[in-house]
């Protein structure tokens, strides 16, 4: 039953499919042929990285593949599959650090904008959080969090000046 495959049968079938051999699929993916050969013989279980260069080079099913391989935990393989849509490498970069914020997703132009004025990636997320929640308030909150924001600046500046 196709059902009970494993990520090696899975991956096997798809690299032969393809015409390609394991020393070809090696040149392709830019991964060893030892490390190709253990995963077809399910000696070792790939990481997402791996995943994705193998789907970029295999086709086949990004969810079913990182889901036959357990490298990623069960709520994100949920989240990817309720999208609707074929997961990309992008969606699947996973940020260090990550913490809690607000809980929903960081829009990448906050994050971006954070880490681009100078700060380390966990607190990046922390102040994008916290700009994505603050987008969320009122107007008049938004107001007053915003001017306190700015006196602190201030402040700030003038002990350092």
């Amino acid at each position: 039953m196709e059902d009970q495959i494993s990520l090696g049968e899975y991956m096997r079938r798809l690299r032969r499919s393809k015409g390609l051999s394991l020393y070809a699929l090696s040149e392709e993916t830019g991964l060893s042929y030892s490390h190709l050969s253990r995963i077809e013989n399910d000696s070792t279980l790939p990481g997402p990285e791996t995943i994705t260069k193998l789907v970029e080079v295999l086709g086949g099913d990004l969810r079913r593949m990182l889901e036959l391989a357990k490298c990623l935990p069960k709520m994100i393989l949920e989240r990817i599959q309720a999208q609707g849509e074929p997961a990309t490498r992008a969606k699947l970069h996973r940020t260090a650090g990550a913490s809690g914020g607000t809980g929903r997703d960081t829009a990448p132009a906050l994050l971006n904008f954070a880490t681009d004025a100078g700060l380390e990636r966990e607190e990046a997320e922390e102040v994008a959080s916290a700009m994505a929640a603050l987008c969320s308030l009122p107007a008049h909150q938004r107001l007053h969090i915003a001017q306190m924001i700015l006196g602190f600046a201030q402040e700030g500046n003038a002990q350092s000046g």
